[in-house]
């Protein structure tokens, strides 16, 4: 495709010139575009969605996984899935990112230690205890996301503070899945890897061998006012066997980085630095290289404090989710729309759509057409019509 082409040479035109991101409180003013959108309001504070099929979606809603008939523009909730314990013991605890296994059966939520396993069809047919298993882990009680392994079997769950054993760093922690014939599952813990401080976001490359993650703080951060992050590279077949021998190597990823989402070619990985107020790409060639040094692609100006993103219109458009959480002076949440081709020539300056207070996260319906926001301090969750882009 020529747009591929054009785009892969801008990449390369632009890699020399890259510098590492700074930090920065309040981001740029920009200006305003609006799409076709819709709102729901929910009992409680939106984080994580997926969708599972074209109309149904999930939503985590505090101690509970909500769900969402999608068959229309406007979400509708229609029931509300409760996680059982131990996972919800702790009232600080939250359901937070949700992911979708490769055969699309599962939703896994995670929570607390670790994630509960939730069963699609049982979901959606009313089944009153559609919670198929538990992953309970032993490295912390702040599990942020989950990354399903290619063939389903291995499951890598994001503690983002670890435990005293760990220091307080982060880890992923491996379980290993069994089916049974009954429908449960139960799994096997095969230990962890100890990262940086702070681990939240992870993605597998392509081919499903490494795996990126952030860590917002480095290993050697001696204070929370230090805030350069990493992307940390692990070996998957390694992750699998012997977790805490798995790290090939980190590089650094501006401050405070989150976020990450490969592109669908998987040749950048982008990544949202929350406290440099950008959106990065990293050449993932590099990334997974025994030399890492070089890998970053773009830095893009986005709003204030980025957290969530989604990479929609196969590729074309990238849509930051601009949450301002810490409440910056004269800055404001909101939605960035990153012109893909654009940014990696370097263009800076791109728009915002407006979204109500902490947007979060992002579902994308498998038709890429719709656009699901959770907005986490407007308890509300945004419908956006994407294809208006294109």
């Amino acid at each position: 495709m020529y747009w591929l082409a054009t785009l892969m040479s801008a990449v390369l035109a632009a890699a020399a010139t890259i510098a590492d991101p700074e930090c920065q409180s309040t981001a740029p003013p920009q200006h305003m575009i609006q799409l076709h959108t819709a709102n729901i309001t929910v009992p409680g504070s939106p984080f994580g969605l997926v969708y599972a099929r074209e109309d149904v979606a999930f939503v985590g809603l505090g101690h509970k996984v909500g769900m969402l008939d999608t068959a229309a523009f406007t979400p509708t909730l229609t029931r509300e899935i409760a996680i059982p314990a131990p996972l919800n013991q702790s009232q600080g605890e939250q359901v937070s990112g949700l992911t979708l296994s490769h055969n699309k059966r599962y939703v896994y939520a995670s929570i607390g230690p670790g994630a509960a396993i939730i069963d699609v069809e049982k979901s959606i047919s009313g089944d009153a205890n559609p919670v198929v298993g538990v992953l309970n882990g032993k490295t912390g009680d702040g599990a942020i996301q989950v990354t399903v392994s290619a063939d389903d079997r291995f499951v890598f769950v994001t503690q983002e503070y670890g435990t005293n054993e760990t220091r307080f760093r982060g880890t992923i922690e491996v379980f290993q899945m069994h089916r049974s014939r009954n429908g449960s599952i139960s799994s096997t813990n095969k230990g962890y890897v100890t990262l940086g401080y702070a681990v939240v976001g992870t993605a597998l490359s392509r081919d499903g061998n490494k795996l990126f993650v952030t860590s917002e703080l480095t290993s050697a951060a001696t204070s929370v006012n230090d805030t350069q992050g990493t992307i940390s590279v692990l070996d998957v077949a390694t992750l699998k066997t012997n977790p805490s021998k798995a790290l090939l190597h980190t590089v650094d990823a501006g401050c405070s980085p989150v976020r990450l989402s490969l592109s669908p070619d998987g040749s950048l990985l982008w990544v949202t630095a929350r406290l440099s107020n950008k959106l990065l790409a990293f050449d993932t060639a590099k990334l997974e290289s025994a030399h890492p040094e070089g890998a970053l692609r773009a830095s893009v100006q986005v709003g204030t404090s980025p957290v969530g993103l989604a990479i929609v219109n196969g590729g074309r458009h990238i849509i930051t989710a601009d949450s301002d959480r810490f409440n910056y002076a004269n800055a404001t949440s909101g939605l960035t729309v990153v012109d893909v081709e654009a940014a990696l020539r370097g263009k800076q300056g791109f728009p915002r759509i407006p979204t109500g207070l902490f947007p979060r996260e992002f579902g994308i319906s498998p038709n890429g057409k719709t656009l699901l926001v959770s907005q986490y301090r407007s308890k509300a969750i945004q419908a956006l019509d994407v294809a208006q882009l294109v």
